[in-house]
């Protein structure tokens, strides 16, 4: 071999051996860095002396793990984020140790009427509103925490969906400068290891399929197999309401997430957009209508109860919950007993009157007016009854009265304990708040003749107390709601099932969120294994290429030494 042939080699052999240490230092640099893949140099001869033209650079790169990992990631961003949401809702709930939460609440009411129906004093009837009270201020507020969850998944519905659509951007930027740098064959490794990240993150955004092309572009779909990404990138569109109500639901009232003008919103089940969605319009729903239910119920159950009774004694008026008319149409059978008392609770006046005579509102008005004492009107919109005297009282007991299946008393309204109707808005009577007196724990009697002088409402009376303590221990029907299945159960049992299965419900999102984290950390690790820098090894091959370097250098040294011995010679 000629000292020429030998000195092109040797140069050729230094100018790949720099190019392996640059590679092999960057690619120490970056030992530290997760998306950043291990870096190789392989070279290819054209001819007998290899030429450093011909060197390429090859990334550490497995497809299936790294389809894996993009799976596992949506999985962990959807379960992720509802983990993080109930985490929340948890908060909300309050704690049966606390005794804040709304079965222990609801029982802390039985325990207060129980009291009451004992003995029915000032104190006694005080301690129940309280405690009725309180059960309705928890029942409202974690209906207010669970649309406020709703707002603010919805909210980050949009937020994601924008950076989502940054993040097609991205990975479409990257799909150009790729295309283009191996077309020109220049090295795309670090191109293509950002280009993997990018799928990566927007898998756990959203969930993705992709696949490579043959000129090295990455393709993306939506779950649907909507195309997302290839020539040109399709946004996803969505316009975030800023704040949702129990009534405020998908579809309907919530406007979906959409593609080029089509509604995907159903088909997006998997990472964080997925695990949102899955809050706003499932999760969350059904807790809320599960809560609803308790709280309609109890609600009605409870205020059925308290209409069979009166205050004791009796209060000076009565007025309707519900907005009345005097041209409304009044069907009803049966006959009610109208008494009005003095102080002790005796009787001053009363009539039984025939509900069956009446085909309007103003027609049973005039029939309360012809009791003596007794004064009826319409104001404000509601129906009130009151004793002429200030210092009497009025009390109603039904006689198989019925109006659609209620009572006088219950239909109207006029001794609820709870206003409301659904988790939203139940509150207790303001009449209440303002004035506990006025709770109806006592009953009239109304299967014997009342007479002027005897006592329509005993003074301690409780039987009221009684049947709404009742009330809440009595099986009663239940349809399906949230977690909860349909079925025969009391209101105790079935706040205390709305609790454990909120508290199974938060427990189970936790571990899946643990499951699908601890799967997504393995997947990551497998690809890491495979792709990442191992310190020692690069190391030894570094030192590896710097020996080369260095015996190359010392070659092309000795035949520079034998140049100039040769030209000596000559001259």
């Amino acid at each position: 071999m000629s000292l020429t042939s030998i000195l092109s080699s040797a140069g050729a052999a230094l100018t790949t051996a720099q190019y392996q240490i640059a590679v092999s230092q960057t690619n120490v640099a970056n030992a530290d860095n997760a998306s950043y893949s291990r870096k190789t140099v392989t070279t290819t001869a054209t001819t007998q002396t290899l030429a450093v033209s011909t060197a390429t650079v090859t990334r550490a790169a497995d497809a299936y793990l790294a389809k894996t990992v993009d799976k596992t990631a949506a999985a962990d961003g959807r379960d992720a984020v509802i983990d993080t949401y109930l985490q929340s809702y948890d908060a909300s709930l309050g704690s049966v140790d606390g005794g804040d939460d709304v079965s222990s609440l609801l029982t802390a009411f039985q325990t207060a009427l129980s009291s009451l129906a004992s003995s029915s004093t000032s104190a006694t009837k005080a301690s129940a509103v309280s405690a009725a009270s309180s059960l309705a201020s928890s029942i409202q507020s974690l209906s207010g925490d669970i649309q406020s969850l709703r707002s603010q998944a919805n909210l980050e519905i949009g937020e994601t969906v924008d950076t989502i659509n940054s993040t097609l951007e991205t990975i479409k930027t990257l799909n150009d400068q790729i295309v283009s740098t191996t077309a020109s064959g220049g090295d795309v490794s670090d191109l293509e290891d950002r280009r993997a990240a990018a799928v990566t993150t927007l898998s756990s955004l959203m969930g993705v399929s992709t696949y490579k092309t043959s000129d090295n572009r990455v393709m993306v779909y939506a779950p649907g197999g909507e195309q997302l990404l290839g020539a040109s990138v399709a946004k996803l569109s969505y316009n975030p309401s800023s704040s949702l109500s129990a009534d405020t639901v998908y579809p309907g009232s919530i406007s979906g997430v959409t593609v080029n003008g089509k509604d995907i919103t159903t088909s997006l089940t998997s990472g964080k957009l997925g695990g949102l969605i899955s809050l706003r319009d499932d999760v969350l729903v059904g807790e809320q209508d599960a809560l609803d239910q308790l709280a309609s119920t109890l609600i009605s159950q409870v205020n059925a109860a308290a209409n069979s009774g009166s205050a004791s004694p009796p209060p000076n008026s009565l007025t309707s919950a519900i907005a009345v008319s005097g041209s409304d149409a009044f069907n009803a059978t049966g006959s009610v007993r109208v008494a009005v008392t003095n102080s002790s609770g005796a009787v001053v006046s009363t009539q039984d009157i025939d509900l069956s005579a009446y085909a309007t509102v103003d027609d049973l008005i005039a029939g309360l007016n012809s009791i003596s004492g007794l004064n009826a009107s319409i104001s404000n919109g509601k129906l009130t009854i009151a004793a002429a005297s200030s210092t009497h009282g009025v009390a109603l007991a039904d006689v198989g009265a019925s109006i659609g299946g209620e009572g006088v008393s219950g239909y109207f309204g006029f001794n609820d304990v709870f206003s409301g109707d659904t988790a939203v808005d139940i509150a207790v009577s303001s009449t209440l708040t303002s004035d506990a007196s006025k709770f109806p724990a006592a009953t009239m009697d109304a299967t014997s003749a009342l007479a002027v002088g005897q006592i329509a409402i005993a003074s301690g009376g409780t039987g009221a107390a009684n049947a709404i303590a009742s009330a809440l221990s009595t099986s009663t029907s239940f349809t399906a709601a949230g977690n909860l299945t349909a079925g025969q159960s009391s209101l105790l049992t079935y706040a205390a099932g709305f609790v454990s299965t909120a508290a199974t419900t938060i427990a189970g999102a936790a571990s899946q969120a643990e499951t699908s984290s601890d799967a997504y950390a393995a997947a990551v690790d497998r690809l890491a294994n495979l792709t990442t820098v191992n310190l020692d090894e690069e190391l030894a091959m570094l030192e590896t290429y710097q020996q080369v370097y260095q015996a190359n250098a010392q070659l092309t040294s000795m035949v520079q030494d034998l140049f100039d011995v040769l030209m000596n010679m000559v001259n």
